[in-house]
């Protein structure tokens, strides 16, 4: 039986960490510390299922393999499925960003993001037979730091790029976005009706707050829509500057306004 994850993680390079200490030598472990930077590490490539590095030490290189199960088609059907059905889950992942709930969607699965030790297989050139060798160590350091940077990688390792992940979600999202039963009715009065009050504000917003903000991922409805087919300008490079400086001049006036409307 696999085991629950907590409920959260503290960070992606600590959760693929903590995984590897379950059935990783903590001794071995620390001799590839060393190792853990760009100066050692090089030619870093990553497929599904499959991590390739080559490690240098003392004018020495050695080739480092490390292959991850895939999970199959079945699988992440039934992820993918989840995932776009839970708006917290979809809206965020289109928009580029990871949420670290995910995890607790592989738990459910049975099939959980990070390795276990049947699951993964490492070999490096060194002489030392022991895995992990201090090598092969250093690369997961590394990569700890690379899963921080792009949590998408896990995805990959475990049989589906980024762009295949959102490709499905944006399939999926409107048949998970259809109004079902227990989902709560507005009913809105005709406009001929409602004339006289129109433009009051009425009781039901007396304790309304609002949390004015910028968005946590950069132009998240550029990432959100994906590439476009009229053209083959990257638009979330050319125009990010602009929802940046928007964002930022809209802030400040909602602020300023804010201000002075309290003194």
């Amino acid at each position: 039986m696999v085991e629950r994850p907590p409920d959260t993680i503290a960070s992606w390079a600590d959760a693929w960490m903590d995984a590897l200490a379950q059935f990783s030598h903590p001794g071995r472990m620390r001799r590839g510390r060393q190792f853990a930077d760009k100066k050692h590490i090089s030619k870093f490539m990553v497929r599904p299922g499959q991590i390739q590095a080559q490690v240098k030490e003392e004018g020495n290189v050695y080739n480092v393999n490390i292959e991850m199960q895939q999970l199959d088609d079945a699988t992440w059907d039934k992820l993918l499925s989840i995932l776009a059905s839970r708006a917290i889950f979809s809206a965020r992942l289109l928009a580029g960003e990871m949420p670290k709930e995910v995890v607790q969607v592989f738990a459910e699965v049975n099939a959980p993001l990070f390795p276990q030790a049947e699951e993964l297989h490492a070999s490096c050139t060194c002489v030392d037979w022991q895995v992990p060798c201090k090598h092969l160590a250093g690369l997961y350091y590394w990569l700890a730091d690379r899963f921080e940077e792009n949590p998408f990688l896990l995805f990959q390792l475990r049989g589906r790029s980024k762009d295949d992940v959102l490709a499905a979600l944006r399939a999926q999202r409107p048949a998970s976005e259809s109004p079902t039963a227990d989902d709560e009715t507005f009913v809105t009065p005709a406009l001929q009706a409602s004339l006289a009050t129109f433009w009051e504000i009425g009781p039901q917003t007396d304790h309304l707050s609002l949390n004015i903000s910028a968005p946590t991922v950069n132009a998240p409805q550029l990432r959100r829509l994906g590439a476009p087919g009229f053209t083959p300008l990257d638009l979330e490079s050319l125009l990010s500057p602009i929802y940046q400086r928007v964002t930022a001049v809209a802030l400040k006036r909602a602020y300023q306004e804010t201000e002075q409307a309290h003194d």
